[in-house]
């Protein structure tokens, strides 16, 4: 399996990735993977694994401004829209690669990703196939108006300059933009097919998010399993047991329609 690094600039940053599965004579299925906060691409690798066992090429990269991996920016600049224009880079600089098929490209976040993938997917719905999300962040507008971040207490009205979630250095303006944001009234413009993989006993973000974006998306799964966020200490194998069994039917699914399209030239 061919491997690739890339780089692009992005909002004055400079972004850097990898490609799987890049070594296509035509172009392939493609998912584009976004990591969560306070982490890095290879966080995404068992999902990116998944996805090339199933036939996609993956593109994987660091946020800019994430606090952790390869690419550029300080973290006291970052926030979910700088991060959203990061993929809306990544999604532009993927549709001029030979081998990504355009028609048929897949976002899949986690965390903070899926918040930032959710996004982007209603604001370019006619570029992006469908959608994937394990435990997404849906919760960051309702934590910043209410003074928790990434279970930081902060004074949502009076934010310092600074301060620290987890072990992230942000600035006031990752809390300023993220409490104007209605998630909900955004996100669900997107109409075509979404999944959502979320813990049960995840204690940061509260599978009673995901329920409310299952109700309110059109063609919506949820998966719920028994974990924490992240995955970390309980959930991972269910999780990726989910991801491959949905990539299975849905590779049945592309088979059918390409039999029956074949089908119907022969008559």
């Amino acid at each position: 399996m061919k491997i690739k690094p890339f780089k692009i600039t992005s909002a004055g940053n400079t972004l850097r990735g990898i490609m799987l599965n890049c070594d296509a004579k035509v172009p392939k299925k493609t998912v584009i993977l976004c990591h969560g906060f306070a982490s890095n691409m290879m966080i995404t690798s068992p999902y990116a694994k998944a996805f090339t066992d199933s036939g996609y090429a993956v593109i994987m990269f660091d946020f800019c401004m994430s606090g952790s991996g390869i690419s550029g920016g300080k973290s006291v600049n970052m926030s979910v829209q700088t991060q959203k224009k990061n993929l809306l880079d990544v999604l532009e600089y993927a549709k001029a690669l030979d081998f990504v098929d355009n028609n048929h490209i897949t976002l899949c976040g986690c965390s903070q990703g899926g918040l930032v993938c959710s996004l982007v997917a209603a604001e370019k719905e006619d570029e992006i196939e469908r959608l994937i999300m394990y435990y997404p962040a849906l919760c960051i507008p309702d934590d910043s108006r209410r003074g928790c971040v990434i279970g930081t207490k902060i004074d949502p009205n009076n934010v310092t300059d600074s301060f620290y979630g987890v072990f992230v250095k942000l600035g006031k303006k990752y809390v300023e933009e993220a409490r104007i944001l209605d998630p909900y009234e955004q996100i669900c413009t997107f109409k075509k097919p979404v999944l959502i993989i979320h813990g049960i006993e995840d204690k940061l973000v509260k599978i009673e998010y995901s329920r409310k974006a299952n109700e309110r998306y059109d063609d919506c799964e949820l998966i719920e399993v028994h974990g924490d966020h992240g995955f970390i200490l309980k959930g991972f194998k269910a999780g990726k047991k989910a991801t491959a069994k949905y990539l299975k039917n849905l590779n049945l699914y592309y088979k059918n329609i390409i039999k029956t399209t074949k089908s119907s030239l022969i008559r």
